[in-house]
């Protein structure tokens, strides 16, 4: 008998999450159901979306008080009821925050491992929240192309370091947000970056706004928002004037907060002067192109031109402190916790 160690919503959160709204728990799993699996976590992936799961304010479903805390995972088999799997295979899904996962099979991709591809590569550049998020973001609904430029905020972070990668992959010219130094030269020195950014000390002289204008002098083609707030106005104000520029919704960390009060950008009308565009997607509406996702993807990894450099946190224990950490800016790449 597998025994399950599980962390659960106890409380909702109202601001930002604390210790406060978690529990641990332990449970005896029993042999899995017909088109049933067991799955041992190798790899959780802890991202922005779960924030709004934990209050009645989510923007995905809420989580019932008790539940499994939702994240998406990589792990092993090690008891199967459904004939197409095996012991050992591995798989990808919906695992939650929890040391082994009883899923139905149905709802597991079975993922490959090996020819320089790890099991941590399927929630990082391959995985649904990170790697195929930047790619369908940038590729599929910004059509980004070769000599464009391309501004990312939170660039440091999972998703934005997959873009500016894919991004320089492809021929863009990348400018890159970020806080702080480290940050800032994480994206230059390692991950390519043309620019970095740093919004904690352009607070003055104009700000992002300002030193955007410097580095992109002839304006924005493609924007890949994870943030929200003044830095999605900034870059409003310095889209190319001349038209056609996009502007990709993926995320807006910085109203997570309050999710009762998002503010929006004050800014939209710049859409309209300068003949561009602003939309919004959810990564599984185009779940068509994955496979061409993955294959670039896969490519880039092997290449050398793809790398996520991982911030671990050990033990499942303490996925609500990688979870705090995720919203104080305390880590940077692929933030993660090994089961």
């Amino acid at each position: 008998m597998v025994q399950n160690r599980k962390v659960t919503l106890k409380e909702y959160a109202v601001e930002w999450p604390t210790q406060d709204n978690f529990a641990v728990e332990e449970e005896a799993l029993g042999d899995p159901v017909e088109g049933h699996l067991i799955v041992k976590n190798h790899t959780l992936s802890v991202d922005a979306w779960i924030r709004t799961t934990l209050s009645d304010a989510g923007m995905h479903t809420t989580s019932a008080l008790g539940d499994t805390i939702r994240a998406f995972g990589v792990g092993q088999v090690v008891a199967s009821g459904d004939p197409d799997w095996a012991v050992g295979d591995w798989a990808y899904g919906m695992l939650c925050a929890q040391s082994h996962a009883v899923v139905p099979a149905a709802e597991m991709s079975k993922v490959e491992v090996g020819n320089q591809i790890g099991p941590e590569a399927h929630v990082g550049p391959l995985g649904i929240t990170t790697g195929l998020t930047a790619w369908v973001g940038l590729c599929a609904v910004g059509e980004a192309a070769k000599g464009e430029v391309v501004v990312v905020s939170g660039a440091a972070g999972a998703v934005g370091s997959c873009v500016v990668q894919i991004a320089k992959a492809r021929g863009c010219h990348v400018i890159g947000i970020a806080g702080g130094p480290e940050k800032c030269a994480y994206l230059t020195d390692q991950v390519g970056a043309d620019v970095a950014i740093d919004y904690k000390a352009n607070d003055k002289d104009g700000g992002v706004r300002a030193a955007l204008a410097k580095a992109a002098p002839d304006g924005v083609d493609v924007f890949f928002d994870n943030v929200g707030g003044d830095i999605l106005d900034d870059v409003l104000d310095n889209l190319r004037p001349t038209g056609g520029a996009r502007v990709v919704i993926c995320g807006a960390i910085s109203q997570y907060e309050d999710l009762d009060n998002v503010q929006g950008p004050s800014l939209y009308l710049r859409l309209a002067e300068r003949n561009a565009s602003m939309r919004g997607f959810v990564v599984s509406y185009h779940a068509a192109r994955f496979p061409e996702a993955r294959a670039e993807i896969s490519d880039l990894i092997r290449s050398g031109d793809l790398q996520l450099e991982e911030h671990v946190v050990e033990g499942i224990d303490n996925f609500p402190e990688a979870l705090m950490m995720l919203f104080s800016g305390g880590h940077r790449g692929n933030l993660v916790v090994r089961a």
